[in-house]
């Protein structure tokens, strides 16, 4: 019998996510890393020529924008990109540092070794970039957020976990200009290794403490920069 040739399945996981997703990405991303300012508008006709897409799966992604707090859209106007504002942030912030707080405590009893041990790489990285010359704070920003998920992805609460991913991407454009402001990189990764060692413990209050100390520290910092920005412009 001929031997079969063996097939290449190589693929982009991304390309097999659906149009209106891979939109909502990239606008998203735009927003995030400031490429698209807070109160610009975007035109349906000129972003779908922009990215060669029609105006359907543009509208749904518009529409999963808004529904995570970064557009607000118009059927007759496009969108518009929203500004940010101390009320909105510590709205957020609130809410999803007691969520998130809870879930990790939760999570702690159930990481075995080897997560653990992943939770350390993870933070390795981040280290790695902190450290770095020139800063990727794309990369750090997704490892940030792998970190913070590879802890609550183990909470046991399905609607939990839900909740935290929703308000987590209400939050990343905050996240950017946080991890923007260098002198904040280490801080994170230190805040980090002390929610690790909290778990190792199998402490859940301490766990919650960590994880809480580390989205109050957080939005601190944002909501000074926020605010100076305000006054700026005034």
């Amino acid at each position: 019998m001929q031997e079969k040739e063996s097939i290449n399945l190589n693929f982009n996981a991304e390309e097999l996510k659906p149009l209106r997703e891979r939109i909502a990405s990239s606008i998203r991303d735009s927003i995030i890393e400031g490429k698209i300012k807070p109160g610009e508008r975007l035109l349906e006709p000129d972003v779908a020529n922009l990215l060669g897409v029609s105006r359907t799966p543009l509208r749904e992604a518009f529409l999963q924008l808004e529904s995570e707090g970064f557009l607000k859209v118009n059927p007759r106007k496009g969108a518009l990109v929203t500004e940010t504002s101390p009320k909105d942030a510590e709205e957020t912030y609130i809410i999803k540092g007691a969520l998130e707080a809870l879930a990790a405590g939760l999570a702690s009893s159930n990481l075995n070794a080897a997560q653990i041990e992943e939770l350390e790489s993870i933070n390795d990285k981040m280290r790695a970039i902190a450290h770095s010359e020139i800063k990727d704070y794309k990369a750090f920003l997704e490892l940030n957020s792998l970190f913070h998920f590879s802890i609550y992805e183990h909470c046991g609460n399905d609607k939990l976990k839900k909740m935290i991913k929703t308000l987590r991407n209400q939050t990343l454009r905050y996240n950017y200009i946080f991890l923007s402001l260098l002198s904040h990189l280490e801080q994170s990764v230190a805040e980090h290794q002390e929610i690790i060692e909290a778990i190792k413990k199998r402490e859940p209050a301490q766990v919650e403490s960590a994880v809480k100390k580390h989205s109050d520290n957080a939005f601190k910092i944002l909501i000074e920069y926020i605010k100076n920005q305000i006054t700026n412009k005034s």
